[in-house]
């Protein structure tokens, strides 16, 4: 058997899903290769933890916006072995020296079928706690978003916040396409399934965290942060739809900042939420604008994302389970 993307009709699949679906045609390629690259780095063994704005589009289904960075942590499963890192936050030469040796002999140990995997030092972290690498796949079709979707899929990988997790089941518009034809049989199964997505509500704190900080400079550089808006409004919305956190909201709050995973709890009356004008509020608007090709579906307004934010942040908290 082969991949489908080794097919000599891939293309002409590609064409077709973007034709019926109403999708992008390099956004239908990129989302397989997202699927085929998580597949691939489980089939090699590694072990896999996935997070970020990807996840809550591929994992949970919440957000209809193409997301193409991976946001992963990895570490090698049985069988596999990587320099040890002495430590993830300390910085002294040796420990940054440790973190570099541990990260470029995981890049180098990567290996997607059909693409070549590259450092992306542009991305890296200078004192290497966190890493990229670019997942360059033969392109068979032009996309429509030149100078928004990257020619390559973007790995981040670094030492976070995995806990709690969800295990998901990841498909792609391509899969979903094969299984509704009664073709999937045909080709080897490169769903990237059981994978440990990190709770929704962990990375809405986290996108919140960083609306508040990048918000707060001069200059503001919208673009780096607007995404963050209407993923929070996603998840905010489908609250009654998620799988309950082990614990209380307040206690993951807690535990995060004394972990230093967010600079403080986030607030209502904070002016990343509260909309307005400014030159702020004009660079955040004009960012909203500039994403809309990245989106398939229905978006949310800034107002209505903001709104959700500041009532989510203000009510009270919902007495535990009995």
């Amino acid at each position: 058997m082969i991949f489908v993307h080794e097919d000599p009709e891939f293309r002409l699949l590609l064409e077709l899903i973007s034709s019926t679906r109403g999708v992008d045609p390099g956004v239908v390629e990129k989302d397989y290769w997202v699927t085929h690259t998580l597949w691939a780095i489980q089939a090699q063994g590694w072990e896999l933890w996935f997070k970020g704005g990807t996840s809550l589009s591929k994992g949970f289904s919440l957000i209809e916006r193409f997301s193409e960075d991976l946001d992963l942590r990895l570490q090698p499963g049985p069988g596999r072995t990587l320099p040890e890192v002495s430590s993830w936050t300390k910085d002294s030469p040796s420990h940054v020296a440790s973190r570099r040796a541990h990260l470029e002999a995981l890049g180098r140990a990567l290996v997607i079928p059909g693409a070549v995997v590259q450092d992306a030092p542009e991305h890296w972290d200078d004192r290497c706690r966190n890493a990229a690498y670019r997942v360059e796949y033969p392109r068979q079709v032009e996309t429509r978003l030149g100078g928004v979707l990257r020619e390559h899929v973007l790995l981040e990988v670094g030492d976070a916040r995995v806990t709690p997790f969800v295990p998901c089941d990841l498909s792609s518009f391509v899969h979903d396409q094969l299984r509704e034809a009664g073709q999937a049989g045909e080709f080897i199964d490169n769903r990237a399934l059981s994978v440990r997505c990190v709770h929704p509500l962990v990375t809405a704190l986290e996108k919140l965290d960083a609306i508040s900080r990048r918000f707060s400079r001069d200059p503001v550089e919208a673009a780096t942060f607007i995404r963050h808006y209407e993923d929070v409004a996603r998840v905010l919305e489908a609250l009654p739809r998620l799988p309950p956190l082990p614990g209380s909201l307040a206690d993951l709050v807690v535990e995060m900042c004394a972990l230093r995973q967010l600079r403080a709890p986030p607030t209502a009356d904070d002016p990343a939420f509260l909309g307005g004008g400014g030159a702020a509020w004009d660079a955040v608007e004009r960012a909203y604008l500039d994403i809309a090709p990245m989106f398939w579906g229905p978006r949310v307004p800034l107002s209505r994302c903001c709104a959700l934010i500041r009532a989510w942040l203000t009510r009270p908290e919902p007495p535990p389970a009995p």
